[in-house]
């Protein structure tokens, strides 16, 4: 067992305390019981004494049951007085008295010690479950603050030093969540720059490359402007990385305020579509357009437009030549959906649970410009305004994005 702390000490001290001063309380109650037994029974013995003096002819036994009068009593003290025995005489000197003093001194000192006793023995008892408590805590505690973040103290108890682990538990909890956190946040941002560097190294090398050609080439003007259209691709294809994972990092750090307000879905989905109608016609695809002209949306127009289009955008890009993409919507008691439906080449049972990881590729994918954030994108704009976008695809049969919003309170 450790050493005893400075507030155990100060406890025990103050309970001995306490246990002397009973003790004295009750030596000055056994010394006033004493005395008033003494004083009880000489006067008992002046009057019985008394009595015997001024009725001489008396039967000795009516001496100790008659009343006695003042008279009596005076005899009898003149009497004993004079023998030495009256109220302050050595209780000594007097059997009776002295019989008393020790079988009640006997009785007052067992209760005490049995008193005394108990209470020691709850108070250490106390003690030294606090103690075994605390030890335990400051166990978990140590492990906790070596790196064992699931360690947890056992609060299950009643009491201020259960209440007080209570609330290190809270805390412990908060600083796991807190590191599990940083640790994910480091995790995002190494496998982040990771992909960005093999996003850039690609465009980088090529615009390096047409550069030195560029350069080599300086009198061939074809040559120079076919290679400055390719690097100006290059550009954009790096701004395009660039600006879509600010936004992406903006929406996971929830410093985006959305401007939210009732929006009618046609009105909106006919804007996401006007920006794909040419190359829609250049490549003979069809978009159709589903839905009531009266079911709104509360959300962030500017947002939800993003990314809308940007489902769109990918039903596009996996739709063969003469292929339909069908937009539809509808409102329910519950929530909103928005359904992107196309007959393209569908999704790859391998791909289906990948396709909204930032940067994924598949590799049976013939897209070779796209930089896999357009998805990304759209679900987290989603999932900020509190939805939800879910994937149903069969190969060569097509795909079909829901993007499910419910009802909420306006805030």
């Amino acid at each position: 067992m450790k050493t005893m702390g400075k507030e155990t000490r100060r406890m025990l001290c103050c309970l001995l305390a306490i246990c002397l001063a009973a003790a004295a309380g009750f030596t000055i109650l056994l010394s006033y019981m004493m005395n008033d037994y003494q004083k009880t029974m000489v006067e008992h013995d002046y009057g019985t004494a008394g009595y015997l003096v001024n009725h001489p002819d008396t039967n000795v036994a009516a001496a100790f049951t008659k009343d006695k009068t003042d008279s009596d009593l005076e005899a009898g003290r003149r009497i004993l007085k004079e023998a030495g025995y009256h109220e302050n005489a050595d209780p000594r000197l007097i059997p009776a008295v002295c019989a008393y003093r020790k079988h009640t001194a006997a009785w007052f000192g067992g209760m005490f010690f049995c008193v005394f006793l108990a209470v020691f023995l709850i108070v250490w008892i106390y003690i030294r479950k606090q103690n075994k408590a605390i030890a335990k805590a400051d166990t978990v505690i140590t492990r906790f603050l070596s790196g064992d973040t699931g360690q947890r103290i056992d609060s299950e108890e009643t009491g201020d030093w259960y209440s007080l682990f209570h609330r290190i538990n809270e805390l412990a909890a908060i600083l796991s969540a807190q590191a599990e956190h940083e640790k994910q946040t480091r995790k995002f941002l190494q496998g982040m720059i990771s992909d960005v560097s093999h996003q850039l190294k690609t465009p980088l090398a090529a615009l390096k490359m047409y550069d030195e050609i560029m350069a080599q080439e300086g009198t061939d003007r074809e040559t120079i402007h076919a290679f400055s259209q390719k690097s100006l691709r290059e550009i954009r294809r790096v701004e395009d990385v660039v600006y879509m994972l600010l936004k992406i990092a903006r929406l996971d750090a929830g410093t985006v305020r959305m401007e939210k307000a009732e929006e009618n879905m046609e009105i909106l989905l006919k804007d996401v579509t006007e920006r794909f109608e040419t190359l829609a016609a250049q490549e003979a695809k069809e978009i159709v357009l589903s839905g009531s002209g009266d079911v709104s949306l509360y959300c962030d127009a500017l947002w939800m437009s993003e990314a809308l289009g940007n489902v769109v955008k990918n039903a596009l890009e996996h739709t063969q030549r003469g292929g339909k993409v069908v937009i539809s919507w509808e409102r329910t008691p519950l929530l909103t959906n928005i359904v992107v439906e196309d007959n393209g080449t569908g999704i790859h049972q391998e791909d289906i649970h990948n396709i909204f990881k930032r940067f994924y590729r598949s590799r049976f994918s013939q897209d070779i410009h796209g930089i896999g954030l357009g998805l990304p994108l759209a679900k987290s704009i989603v999932e900020a305004h509190q939805g939800t976008i879910s994937v149903t695809s069969r190969v060569g049969r097509g795909s079909r994005f829901v993007l499910s919003f419910f009802h909420l309170t306006k805030l």
